[in-house]
């Protein structure tokens, strides 16, 4: 037995494989996927409204979402879900999304790449 430990390489930096999709409209405002959210990703939108006259979720942390699809099986509109990365950047990119849709993915990286 060798008393000799191998070294300590560092891991990659771990990639989402998918993307928090929100549909606002559907959000009745229950606070239910801000409650559960190990990782405080979602909070409510106070400075809107939708159509039903809720403040939709939002997501105020989007960086530290680690894809543990809490807030998708607790909401009980189907207001919020997980969906794979490359199907919603070509839905995205390609404008097909519902008006009221957010992938904060990424329109934060949009607006990276516009402040540049």
């Amino acid at each position: 037995m060798s008393t000799v430990r191998k070294p300590i390489t560092p891991r990659p930096p771990r990639r989402r494989e998918k993307v928090l999709v929100i549909l606002q409209e559907q959000c009745k405002q229950c606070g239910l996927c801000v409650e559960f959210c190990p990782k405080n990703v979602l909070c409510l939108d106070m400075s809107k409204y939708n159509r039903k006259g809720y403040h939709p979720v939002d997501a105020c942390d989007i960086d530290a979402c680690v894809n543990c699809e809490f807030c998708e099986r607790i909401c009980p509109d189907m207001a919020i879900f997980l969906a794979d990365r490359e199907e919603a950047r070509e839905a995205y990119e390609a404008g097909a999304l519902e008006e009221g849709t957010r992938i904060p993915e990424f329109e934060g990286e949009k607006s990276k790449k516009e402040a540049e």
